[in-house]
């Protein structure tokens, strides 16, 4: 039809402009010096800037930056920008100085941005494990374990644990805590020290146990050890290192007898459920 007609000879004639479209070149305002004449001049392109303005007869000339200089967007300027990013302790280059954009810097793994300046995320406590792993512009998250879970040490990736269950003839030696695993086997094998957790870790876990129990309820991340309590972890540590087996059961007792009767209660508290589980074993 004639209508038809019409309108294919129209796609046609359109057609070129669609194919060959280039996108338009930004301008700028110029007025020649010599007659007074307002340009409209193009603007240099990223990567390069302006040598000469426009005439009536010639385009704007524009030249290429040099090395460790860069304009980002189309301009006029009469030099490039200079690089000025420089990535300082504790950085790495994300991007490095290019002809059309500046050195963009990032903290380093391990690191994260807070006010300018890139600081090593936070490690979680014992009894406290991680909930979001920290970015290069976040901190870690931290969590209070739930009950059930435990973490023992200080970490910035790991997360809480479950506690273990003791499977077959094994037994509760100790109950997991927000610090410490649950401590499993049997009173025969922690009396002749054939378990892998024997009775100086089995004394020591359930020391450490006893004096977090107050910061079990209220921690704020920093789980370490009373600072007033630190000699006598020393003193405690030193002395399991080189106490005979005898030495050991006599712990809980002497520990009893003197200013840490708390602890030596608690302690031979433990040994009694032990024994109580297994009437015909020896500790």
């Amino acid at each position: 039809s004639h209508v038809a007609v019409v309108l294919s000879l129209s796609v046609l004639l359109l057609l070129p402009g669609i194919l060959f479209c280039t996108p338009e070149v930004p301008t700028y305002e110029y007025q020649d010096r010599k007659t007074g004449e307002i340009l409209q001049c193009k603007r240099c392109e990223p990567g390069t800037y302006l040598t000469a303005h426009c005439t009536a007869a010639k385009d704007t000339q524009c030249a290429p930056c040099q090395t460790g200089h860069y304009t980002e967007l189309w301009n006029y300027l009469n030099r490039c920008l200079y690089c000025n990013n420089f990535c300082s302790q504790n950085q790495e280059v994300e991007i490095e100085c290019s002809p059309i954009t500046n050195r963009v810097c990032r903290c380093k793994a391990g690191f994260y941005m807070m006010e300018d300046f890139c600081v090593r995320h936070t490690e979680c406590g014992p009894g406290h494990g991680v909930q979001a792993i920290g970015t290069p512009t976040e901190d870690t998250v931290c969590e209070k374990c739930q009950k059930g879970y435990f973490s023992s040490s200080s970490s910035a990736s790991n997360q809480c644990v479950k506690h273990q269950a003791c499977l077959g003839e094994q037994v509760i030696l100790l109950r997991g805590s927000a610090f410490h695993d649950t401590v499993c086997g049997t009173c025969q094998s922690l009396a002749n020290g054939g378990m892998e957790l024997d009775l100086k870790h089995l004394f020591f876990v359930s020391y450490n146990r006893i004096i977090h129990k107050n910061q079990e309820d209220d921690c704020t991340g920093d789980s370490a050890l009373p600072k007033q309590r630190g000699p006598l972890v020393d003193v405690i540590r030193a002395w399991l290192a080189q106490a005979s087996a005898e030495q050991l059961k006599m712990l809980a007792k002497s520990m009893r007898d003197s200013q840490f009767s708390s602890i030596g209660t608690k302690l031979e508290s433990i040994l009694d459920e032990i024994k109580q589980q297994d009437p015909t074993c020896s500790l």
